[in-house]
């Protein structure tokens, strides 16, 4: 099943963890927007403001009324990811090697930490959050690195699934699975982090750029760029890929 959007500008998704019995969404309508002067990376939103990573090396704030804080956060580089947990911003900023930086509600930097994934392409969703763990993806290396929120290595989880593609995008799946989007091939995966197992694979005809779990359906946004037919969502389910 398709949606069409008729969105002017690239959509950011983020995550969402919870897996509950709903019924798929049929159609969707943008209730409003806000212009950027430049290429928008990420987006999150936490306790009533949107962070949004800007491709100009900063994050800006905006509030429940629209007030934007331009440069709320200036980066060492372009930003990645931006995941929101207990009172601090997880930022995964592009570089050789990436980095995680960490920010309180203040913008004020806490603590950083380097991220293995030196040549990976800075498209996609690469970072999500589950209980008190911090996942990132190592395109460069195929694998998945956990960590603490205090930035220690838990562990290394490969994943071979991201070998030789471009675009690589994630998006947590409850606590044992994630979601993976890949431009070589052009396919949706889910992946399970205990078992290094591939649950469901799906095969598209157009590059998948994003992908996040709504209740009991997989959102994922296909190309929107190399046709005529602006963004495309397509539904598919959590459980069978289909």
């Amino acid at each position: 099943m398709d949606i069409a959007l008729t969105l002017a500008n690239a959509m950011v998704i983020g995550d969402k963890l919870q897996v509950i019995k709903r019924k798929p969404p049929t159609s969707m309508q943008r209730l409003k927007s806000i212009a950027f002067d430049t290429g928008l990376n990420t987006a999150c939103n936490y306790k009533g403001f949107t962070y949004v990573g800007i491709d100009n090396r900063s994050i800006s704030r905006i509030d429940r009324n629209d007030n934007e804080s331009k440069n709320f956060i200036q980066l060492p580089n372009s930003p990645v990811n931006i995941r929101a947990h207990k009172d601090r911003l997880f930022v995964l900023i592009y570089g050789q090697p990436y980095k995680i930086m960490v920010y309180d509600l203040h913008g004020q930097q806490m603590k950083s930490w380097d991220h293995t994934d030196g040549n990976g392409s800075w498209r996609g969703n690469k970072l999500w959050i589950v209980g008190n763990e911090i996942f990132a993806a190592d395109v460069s290396n195929q694998r998945i690195y956990v960590y603490t929120v205090e930035g220690k290595t838990e562990r290394e989880i490969p994943c071979p699934l991201m070998k030789n593609s471009t675009w690589v995008s994630t998006c947590a799946a409850g606590r044992d699975s994630v979601i993976i989007t890949t431009s070589t091939p052009k396919t949706v995966t889910r992946f399970n982090l205990r078992t290094s197992a591939v649950m469901w694979k799906t095969e598209l005809k157009e590059i998948p750029y994003c992908s996040t779990m709504y209740y009991g359906a997989v959102l994922v946004g296909r190309d929107g760029y190399n046709n005529s037919r602006g963004v495309w969502i397509q539904v598919l389910d959590y459980k069978t890929g289909e």
